[in-house]
């Protein structure tokens, strides 16, 4: 027992390296392919205007910002998604106290089957964990498809501010079997597979909500032991269709990616009602 806690503790030793060490390499990354933009006195101005007290002010009244939703459709990849037009809650890592709102953007990536749906910027700032504090510069950082793929990473990690809609083709159960440890992890496997409730059965066509489970999951299953930790720790959605030997997966994350703002109410997320509308096509 002893030897097996050691074991463990050593594993989450080394995740905890390992995550480390990307967020270094990120960093760098970022800092190397000259995509970061000093704030301009006019953006400044303009968060200013969309500050937690001009939102506060909207709130008031309990009433949530009308939303216009877009219907986005990739033809080369054969689905479609509605995407809000309204701007969503942001990051700004220069002043935890400040409340911006971003637009949301697409980037296609049609030749490796992939569709990032993203926030289109966002500011950072150097942390200083002895001063407990963000100092120096303040940047915009403005999202590219280079950038995504970057966060995407081999492993398929979610981008951090937005979704890697994954469009793959599979003739089978086992290449679906396959496309799912690919992406998932080698000890995943589809656990059961839901009919999928939306108006494809009106059409005569069904598509199956896929659970995604890892081998030998039991109540000893830890995160330095399983071997579908992808799947185990964070929200995703895996979509089959059979008639058109489709299959969708994207990482959801822990919590809502395009929403309004968290602290405040009352709040919303978009997440679920763009999921809900993605369609094969």
């Amino acid at each position: 027992m002893m030897n097996k806690n050691l074991f463990i503790l050593i594993a989450t030793i080394l995740a905890l390296i390992g995550v480390i060490i990307w967020s270094y390499d990120y960093m760098t990354k970022i800092e190397a392919n000259h995509i970061t933009e000093p704030v301009t006195e006019e953006e400044k101005q303009s968060e200013k205007e969309t500050g937690i007290e001009t939102k506060k002010e909207e709130l008031q009244e309990g009433v949530l910002p009308e939303v216009i939703w877009n219907k986005y459709i990739n033809d080369e990849l054969g689905f479609s998604i509605d995407i809000p037009n309204k701007k969503v809650y942001g990051l700004y890592s220069c002043d935890p106290k400040k409340v911006i709102q971003v637009p949301v953007k697409v980037f296609e990536d049609n030749e490796n089957g992939v569709v990032y749906i993203s926030q289109e910027y966002y500011y950072l700032s150097k942390y200083d964990n002895e001063l407990h504090r963000h100092v120096g510069e303040c940047k915009k950082i403005i999202y590219s498809l280079e950038l995504l793929r970057n966060e995407k990473g081999p492993r398929g990690f979610k981008p951090r501010l937005g979704w890697a809609i994954v469009i793959k083709t599979v003739k089978n159960e086992d290449e679906l079997d396959k496309f799912i440890k690919e992406n998932y992890g080698s000890g995943c496997r589809a656990e059961d597979k839901k009919l999928w409730e939306t108006d494809y059965q009106q059409l005569g066509a069904y598509a199956y909500d896929i659970h995604i489970r890892g081998e030998g999951d039991n109540r000893e299953t830890t995160l330095g032991t399983t071997s579908c930790a992808e799947a185990w720790t964070a929200r995703h959605k895996v979509l089959y269709f059979p008639e058109e030997n489709k299959v969708m997966s994207v990482k959801l994350g822990q919590e809502s990616t395009f929403q309004t703002n968290p602290h405040l109410q009352p709040h919303q997320s978009y997440d679920q009602k763009m999921i809900d509308s993605f369609r094969f096509e």
